[in-house]
């Protein structure tokens, strides 16, 4: 996965490890609320990696603050991923 950071997390699980697994490693399953993973630099580059490890993805959408798309993990928990466009950013 290209997220490249997550910001106070807390879920409930059944498995703990298997979750650990799924949110640390290339995304393979487990948690009961909906997550935001912010940021992925690729989006689409996910969206492949989770689907050939047998993930139901859904196809990304357009938004104004970028490209997004969610998948459930193995406790049926949403996780949505974003690829954000730069929306809002101040300019330097």
């Amino acid at each position: 996965m290209n997220i490249d950071r997550i910001q106070f997390l807390t879920v409930p699980v059944s498995d703990q490890a298997k979750a650990r697994d799924f949110c640390v490693g290339d995304l393979d399953h487990d948690a009961r609320v909906h997550l935001q993973l912010t940021t992925t630099t690729d989006v689409d580059a996910d969206i492949g990696k989770l689907r050939a490890q047998g993930v139901e993805v859904d196809d990304a959408e357009e938004m104004a603050w970028g490209r997004v798309t969610s998948l459930k993990d193995l406790d049926g928990n949403g996780i949505g991923l974003l690829e954000p466009s730069g929306y809002g950013n101040w300019p330097r």
